[in-house]
């Protein structure tokens, strides 16, 4: 929890913070120093438009005042870096305005300008675009000095605090932003997480290299990076506008949902209840929340509200309607109420009741133009027992297309948003992630490769030595390349199905091939994982958590290993992964190992 202003001295502040100039120049040469990092435990979203990026370059052109940007003095792998407590949306929009990513006034930034973007266009990390602004321009923005605030801080709940102060007049955050900044209670974290992961903008660390944030930025228009919020769930179904994706008014949905589970009781939603969730005013609320998660566990709240989501995707997407057509044939007020209702009815049917879907043509059918069956009210409040009339009502009516849910593997289970979660995380931490097209060689024979089954648990175990708290993947089924998505299809005549620039081929067509069927192939799978030259503790570990995700239609096997408490070794040795690179760590750097998991 932040602390109070009371609990920060005016005088400790003024001793903690130094005020600077820094040129744009300079500033870019942080940037590409990897210097600027984010905390995405409080900073918002990467949210500005091409237009607002334009704007605040255009008053740098024209030697206009800009805000001061604020930062953390901290340290990363013991060297000095900085923490961005506010500033994150200028700082974005100078660099990629020097990196080409958008025009001003219709012309690109000259990188012949600075001795940083020349170097990087010199070694074709950045390509210059045309036409080009005048140099006289160029170089009046790279000489442009901003002003910077570094604050030295000895724990994070000062640095929350400085976060809340500069923002809680509102003319920054949202109501939802203010509410979720620094906030690291149960409660907070998961709506934060689970938010993120429908949104599609996730990252494996709440700590991320600013240089990364572009790639889960959230844009309107079609440029090169980031997430298109046409594309996001709740704007894709018309449950939100795309401005209220800007506000996290889809993080007021999640959160009054997983209030709704948590609790076991139906809780009225208003801006003032979820407030107090927060914190952010005095109630009992907040104390009700974490005790209610404390109980139930905030990682089976997520199981369940993840499973729920997606049998919503799967209906719609075999509907071929988005949300607000499907159940109504008129525009509706209030779409975000009625999506709640008919989520909480599946919840209801899924969990409470132990049900799973047994008739999705027929339950598309129940869901047309349902919402004449829920009575919304309209207000900022809506109460507990409207909300329970209309959950009555939309169970009633689709109640005949489940039934009693029968025993699932676990190991084949729906896995549809964590599956596109981890093919986003894999963006920004890549030494955790690996893909590989499939289990056999592209040379036309369809033979197993053993050696490259060797390599995927030797990569495993090389990724658990990252760190004593780090999950590894490899995920069988992806090409990381599109010669070989190419391949397979000249070889097998199958299309790959693409999610965000992955090329999905599946191994299906393998498995048939070798065992008969997905299902054999599988388990025979998990016998080959007994045969590795690794501990039996680390065989258990991959064996018990082998998954096999059907992805719109792909099989797709995932290879996970979490860190144990000591390093793991493949074969008598130990392995360390540097980028895409599986690189064996020398005998002198052991102790530097094994000191890294004996500080946990």
């Amino acid at each position: 929890m932040s602390k109070s202003p009371s609990n920060i001295p005016a005088s400790s502040v003024q001793r903690e913070l130094s005020i600077r100039s820094e040129s744009i120049q300079r500033i870019y040469n942080f940037y590409i120093n990897n210097l600027f990092y984010v905390n995405r435990r409080y900073q918002r979203k990467l949210v500005w438009t091409i237009e607002e990026k334009r704007a605040f370059i255009d008053s740098i052109l024209q030697g206009f005042p800009v805000p001061i940007i604020l930062l953390a003095g901290a340290e990363r792998e013991k060297a000095p870096v900085f923490e961005i407590i506010d500033g994150m949306q200028r700082l974005n929009a100078i660099t990629s305005f020097i990196e080409g990513e958008f025009e001003v006034k219709e012309k690109y930034f000259d990188l012949q300008t600075m001795v940083e973007s020349k170097s990087r266009l010199d070694k074709g990390f950045l390509k210059q675009k045309k036409p080009i602004l005048g140099r006289n321009s160029c170089e009046i923005i790279a000489s442009y000095t901003l002003p910077i605030s570094v604050y030295s801080f000895d724990d994070n709940e000062k640095v929350d605090e400085v976060f809340r102060r500069i923002n809680s007049n509102g003319k920054h955050l949202s109501r939802q932003e203010l509410r979720a900044a620094g906030a690291t209670a149960d409660f907070p974290d998961l709506v934060r997480r689970i938010s993120s992961e429908i949104r599609t903008d996730t990252s494996d660390s709440d700590i991320l290299l600013l240089n990364n944030m572009k790639i889960i930025s959230i844009t309107n228009r079609e440029i090169e990076y980031g997430i298109k919020v046409d594309d996001i769930f709740w704007v894709k179904n018309n449950v939100l506008r795309k401005e209220m994706i800007r506000e996290s008014k889809d993080e007021e949905i999640v959160a009054d949902i997983v209030a709704y589970i948590a609790l076991g009781e139906t809780p009225k939603s208003s801006s003032e209840v979820l407030d107090e969730y927060y914190g952010l005013s005095k109630g009992s609320k907040r104390e009700e929340i974490e005790t209610a998660l404390r109980i139930e566990n905030p990682a089976i709240i997520r199981e369940k509200f993840v499973k729920v989501y997606n049998e919503v995707r799967i209906v719609l997407d075999e509907s071929g309607q988005k949300f607000s057509e499907l159940i109504s044939e008129q525009k509706l007020q209030s779409v975000p109420r009625y999506f709640q209702v008919v989520f909480l009815s599946f919840y209801e049917l899924m969990f409470v009741e132990k049900m799973e879907i047994a008739d999705y043509r027929g339950l598309i059918d129940c869901l047309t133009n349902i919402g004449q069956n829920i009575q919304i009210t309209r207000g900022g409040n809506w109460s507990s027992a409207n909300k329970t009339t209309n959950i009555r009502a939309v169970k009633g009516i689709i109640r005949d297309c489940f039934k009693p849910r029968e025993r699932i593997d676990p190991a084949i289970d729906n896995w549809l948003t964590e599956f596109e979660t981890l093919l986003v995380q894999s963006k920004t931490e890549q030494t955790l992630y690996d893909f590989k097209q499939g289990f056999t060689k592209l040379d036309g024979r369809g033979e197993f490769d053993q050696e490259n089954f060797d390599k995927i648990i030797k990569t495993l175990t090389a990724m658990a030595n990252y760190s004593p708290n780090a999950t590894g993947h490899v995920c069988v089924g992806v090409a990381d390349n599109d010669n070989d998505a190419k391949r397979v299809k000249s070889i097998y005549g199958i299309q790959w199905r693409e999610y965000k620039g992955f090329k999905i081929v599946g191994i299906e067509h393998e498995a048939a091939r070798l065992q008969g069927s997905v299902d054999k192939f599988f388990r025979w799978l998990v016998q080959k994982v007994q045969s590795q030259p690794i501990e039996k503790h680390v065989k258990d570990n991959i064996g018990r958590n082998i998954k096999l995700v059907n992805y719109d239609g792909k099989d797709v096997v995932l290879f996970s290993l979490k860190a144990g408490k000591d390093p793991t070794a493949y074969n008598e040795k130990y392995y360390q992964r540097i980028g895409a690179n599986v690189e064996e760590i020398e005998f002198p750097q052991y102790k530097y190992l094994f000191n890294r998991f004996a500080q946990t």
